[in-house]
């Protein structure tokens, strides 16, 4: 749920705003890291964000996205699994598993190179995985479960040819 919060008129004015006309809107305590240096604790990955797919429920919740990132300098892929506000703050069970295959056959995997996997009890934001995708393809599971919640999303795949181009 989101709040509203007045925002200081002194704030607002400083900003160059009339102060009658300004409402912001903020997120509740427990759908972010309370400090900057808590955020910069949190797992990330280099590159550019090449995916992103919910994760929703069996009861319909969008619970957490999956997240993709390719560097093309370094050649690896990496990802992570991020909880949504609506469960931020929520322990609950994630997972991420990544397809490194060749190349795909009607979406599917061919000849899988590696299937690097992850698992945990997370409240905000699963680790990251990597893999080396100087060539081929990757593809990404998700899943979240809690209280008798469960999801899973699989990606599309992201495929690089051997120079480390996109496809």
């Amino acid at each position: 749920m989101r709040s509203l919060l007045a925002v200081p008129a002194a704030a607002v004015l400083l900003a160059g705003t009339s102060a009658a006309t300004v409402v912001a809107t903020a997120k509740p305590a427990s759908a972010a890291p309370a400090s900057a240096s808590a955020a910069s604790a949190l797992p990330s990955c280099p590159g550019v964000r090449v995916m992103r797919q919910p994760i929703y429920t069996n009861r319909k919740v969008k619970a957490a996205y999956i997240h993709v990132f390719y560097d093309k300098r370094t050649g690896r892929a990496c990802a992570f699994v991020n909880s949504t506000y609506a469960t931020w703050g929520i322990r609950k069970h994630m997972s991420l598993r990544l397809w490194h295959c060749v190349g795909l056959v009607n979406g599917y995997c061919l000849t899988s190179l590696a299937t690097p996997s992850r698992s945990g009890w997370y409240s905000g934001r699963s680790g990251t995985l990597t893999v080396n995708l100087s060539k081929g393809c990757v593809k990404a599971v998700g899943t979240v479960s809690w209280g008798g919640q469960r999801g899973e999303s699989t990606t599309k795949a992201f495929c690089v040819r051997s120079s480390g181009g996109w496809v």
